[in-house]
């Protein structure tokens, strides 16, 4: 990949992720959107994703989040973009946090792909921060 190659990607990416930002829905409800770009170096390959994620927290310490990831672009293999995103269905992102207190977090979360019918592993983690 060449510089000017990576220089568009990363203009573009920069430019769309001003326009998207966290939304405030109403009743305890947000949509977070992340979008992110990332080179692989050695691998020469690039790609880009957007994380659009609903979460509601309206039971106190603890939050819900429903999210997927999609392409919106990649090079690895064969060049892709979001339009192959329509080709099949998404995988869901369910995932739980509570928290227990201002530097420590308990999380669960899962993914379920709705064009195989199945369910990732559960995760349960534990955070501390300091």
């Amino acid at each position: 990949m060449n510089f000017l190659k990576l220089a568009t990607v990363v203009a573009l990416t920069a430019g769309f992720a001003q326009t998207v930002h966290s939304a405030e829905l109403g009743n305890n409800i947000s949509l977070d959107t992340e979008v992110k770009s990332t080179y692989m170096v050695d691998a020469g390959t690039n790609v880009a994703t957007i994380n659009p994620e609903l979460s509601y927290n309206g039971f106190g310490n603890l939050e819900l989040e429903l999210g997927t990831t999609l392409n919106l672009w990649e090079n690895v293999g064969t060049t892709s973009d979001i339009t192959d995103e329509l080709d099949h269905l998404p995988v869901l992102e369910f995932g739980a946090t509570y928290n227990i207190s201002d530097s420590m977090d308990l999380e669960m979360g899962w993914n379920y792909d709705l064009e195989a019918e199945s369910r990732s592993d559960i995760s349960v983690s534990a955070s501390f921060s300091f």
